[in-house]
């Protein structure tokens, strides 16, 4: 599937989803299971995961209690991921 980044802000959406997607797939959850957790729905699951949405920190903070991680260690692989685009040109601010 081919995303059209616009913005910093898209990209930084982008890594929060994927970073959800594989450990949800490290878990073994499918994103019913990982929504009826956090009290949420599958859709919602899927909008974060494509980067269409960006949760906030209390639903962050939810998700990583569902995949038994800590915040800190979540926003380090959220980190790893935006230091290693660190090194290619970020999207511009349109």
């Amino acid at each position: 599937m081919f995303l059209l980044i616009k913005t910093y802000t898209d990209y930084v959406n982008k890594e929060v989803g994927d970073t959800i997607r594989e450990l949800r797939k490290e878990k073994h959850l499918s994103q019913e299971k990982l929504a009826d957790a956090i009290d949420s729905h599958q859709v919602y699951i899927s909008e974060i995961e494509k980067g269409i949405k960006l949760p906030s920190l209390t639903i962050i903070n939810n998700i990583a209690k569902a995949f038994d991680v800590s915040l800190t260690h979540f926003m380090s692989r959220v980190e790893k991921k935006l230091e290693k685009s660190d090194t290619q040109e970020p999207p511009k601010n349109v």
